[in-house]
């Protein structure tokens, strides 16, 4: 009978009906009459307690009884007495999820199985759950466990999940699964605990009433994925949860509430991570609870008392321990955090893994590529840009260029564009070479290029489109004919630029391949351009982030973002400062002699035969006859400078339009 029944039926009625119950229910538990008695004569009293002796086999108890008794799980002592608070908390009846994070060693895992094993408890005493929930009875009601992959959730979660059940006294005596059966525990009713895969389709046809989702912050994110319908970014912690959310709403949502318990686990990995989106959820939706702990928050006992502290960081500035007596601004306290005396060493040895592990505390890179991200930061609002704004999509927002802000008129500008389609912005930046400057290297002193942009631009695709290739050319075609910009060099990434490199070659450019993503060596000389301060960028919040968060991928040689990061702006940064070091004609306009150049430009590998450095030295080698060869079946020639018929206006106005 569903609830719905019961709220439709008259006191005689249940009195009735009570009373068929408690024969029932008195042969099916002798042991426990005096309870049932007990039980009986409140129901009595009260029309409520009339419709939990019908919905109920015998009443439940609260979850602290369960886990400590020795009739239910008989674990008395074996929670620590703020764990076993939380999972009061958790399990108080008002939520439906909870998000457990924190540090390492705080019991996450534990509390999301015990919340489980409650969970299921209470579904064992109804005394018919698919009626409860107007479900067939042949179907199957589904506890999952689902982890990175089905291998990770059947090996730790499962596999302690099954011991507890198997060593609890209720669940042997009073709801016993089949032993016999490895894979899954099939309980009486139809009740089901499995592991699943990790994909969303792991839960597909299940009536999925709760369960754990683990390690949720370290599922995969994928660019350009096969799993993705549309060929996007596949969030795997996303999928898996909304297509478990999904069946939970759909099976078991009555009058706005749902049974079971989703439990979401997970430390910490990057900020803005699935676990922080939830929190943030979690202020607005009271049954989201969440559970955000450190070891020394739990068991206090077991430390000294005494404490050193650690800046965390921001998106600007990296995390770092603070020396004794450091003052701190009053703007900046909140990013401060004590940390007992006794981890001193994990942190001094590798500061962001324990800000990670130990303190529950994400990081904007764990491998960071920029280590210094304060002079990240000081080289952008150095210069002013020559557009409007830091990005549009060409449709609902337009660019503004204003010619009086040009600067070194003269010198010839480099342009790397990193394109994209509809499922990710474009960037667009463009520099120059003011002057060389004196670096000390301790040692010696090398004579290095100063980097000036003249603008940064992230190009979004528009509503319901995708970026139109052609309004890049004719940003480039504005800025060199119009404008008055020596555009001489125009790079590209490797994705489908193809078709924009031969049409700006017969506009006169000197184009070619430059990818960020062959290998490090281009990050490489970005970085150490910023490390000395030789960048001259205008503010840009989002090339500025990207540049902090770059990752290293030592195993794939290769620059990275982080999980629901970008680097689309960042790369086109990287391909200019790339491309105006390496250019010999660079060094020699500024009368810099080629043996000044330090010994790893001059050695420097052309990333392919298709990149700018390869053609431009293959000219050098061959003469200007060679100016027409073609190489892959794509005409590349030295331009004859900014010409004169390639109908450049000789004049511009305040600003342009596009």
């Amino acid at each position: 009978m569903s609830q719905s029944q019961i709220r439709d039926l008259s006191q005689e009625d249940l009195a009735q009906i009570a009373s068929e119950v408690l024969l029932e229910v008195a042969n099916d538990y002798p042991e426990d009459i005096e309870t049932i008695l007990s039980w009986v004569q409140q129901a009595v009293e009260s029309p409520a307690a009339i419709q939990d002796l019908l919905r109920y086999k015998h009443q439940p108890v609260g979850v602290r009884e369960f886990v400590e008794s020795a009739a239910f799980m008989n674990k008395k002592g074996v929670l620590w007495p703020r764990v076993m608070d939380a999972l009061e908390e958790i399990n108080d009846g008002t939520h439906t999820e909870a998000v457990l994070t924190g540090g390492i060693g705080v019991a996450k895992t534990t509390l999301a199985l015990y919340t489980q094993a409650y969970q299921l408890y209470l579904i064992s005493c109804l005394r018919d759950p698919h009626a409860e929930f107007d479900l067939d009875p042949a179907s199957e009601i589904t506890v999952i466990f689902q982890s990175l992959n089905a291998k990770l959730a059947k090996g730790i979660d499962y596999t302690r999940f099954r011991s507890m059940i198997e060593s609890s006294p209720y669940f042997k005596y009073h709801f016993p699964f089949q032993a016999d059966i490895e894979s899954e525990m099939r309980f009486p009713n139809n009740i089901l605990v499995k592991p699943i895969s990790g994909q969303e389709t792991g839960a597909i046809g299940e009536n999925v009433i709760g369960g754990v989702i683990d390690e949720i912050n370290f599922m995969a994110v994928v660019e350009n994925s096969k799993h993705s319908k549309d060929g996007s970014i596949y969030d795997q912690a996303t999928q898996n949860y909304n297509s478990i959310a999904r069946r939970r709403e759909s099976r078991f949502m009555q009058l706005g509430r749902l049974p079971g318990m989703l439990c979401l686990v997970s430390s910490r990995n990057y900020p803005g991570q699935f676990t922080d989106k939830k929190e943030e959820e979690a202020r607005t939706n009271p049954r989201i609870y969440v559970y955000d702990k450190r070891l020394w928050e739990l068991r206090p006992e077991r430390f000294v008392g005494e404490w050193f502290h650690v800046f965390i960081g921001d998106e600007t500035r990296k995390p770092r321990i603070l020396v004794e007596d450091e003052e701190v601004s009053r703007e900046d306290r909140h990013l401060i955090m004590p940390i007992p005396v006794e981890y001193r060493q994990t942190f001094e040895n590798d500061l962001l893994p324990a800000l990670r592990d130990v303190a529950g505390v994400a990081t904007q890179a764990l491998h960071p590529f920029m280590l210094n991200t304060e002079a990240v930061t000081a080289c952008f609002g150095k210069v002013q840009s020559i557009a409007s704004r830091d990005d549009c999509d060409f449709k609902a927002t337009k660019l503004q260029l204003y010619p009086k802000r040009i600067v070194n008129p003269n010198e010839p500008r480099f342009v790397h564009i990193d394109l994209a389609i509809s499922k990710d912005s474009a960037g667009v930046s463009i520099g120059h070479v003011p002057n060389f400057v004196a670096v000390s290297r301790g040692d010696f002193i090398e004579t290095m290029p100063v980097i000036q942009f003249d603008m940064i631009l992230e190009i979004r695709p528009p509503r319901g489109g995708e970026i139109e290739f052609e309004n890049i050319r004719k940003l480039i075609y504005t800025l060199r004919d119009t404008m008055n910009l020596p555009v001489k060099w125009v790079s590209f990434d490797s994705f489908q630029s193809k078709d924009s490199i031969q049409i700006m070659h017969r506009q006169g450019f000197m184009t070619g391949y430059q990818s960020m993503d062959t290998d490090t060596y281009a990050y490489d000389v970005t970085k150490q351009a910023f490390y000395d301060g030789r960048i001259l960028a205008p503010t840009h919040a989002k090339a500025m982030q990207e540049m902090r968060t770059l990752e290293i991928d030592t195993k794939k040689n290769k620059i990275d973002h982080p999980p629901h990061g970008s680097k689309d702006v960042s790369d086109s940064m990287a391909g200019v400062v790339f491309g105006l070091t390496l250019r010999r004609e660079i060094w020699s306009r500024h009368q810099i002699p080629t043996h000044r150049m330090p010994r790893s430009l001059i050695e420097a590998k052309p990333q392919s035969k298709h990149s700018l450095t390869h053609i431009e030295r293959t000219q050098g080698e061959h003469g200007k006859e060679h100016r027409h060869a073609t190489v892959s079946g794509l005409q590349r020639h030295e331009p004859a400078g900014l010409r004169a018929g390639s109908g450049r206006a000789r004049t511009a106005s305040s600003h342009r339009a596009l």
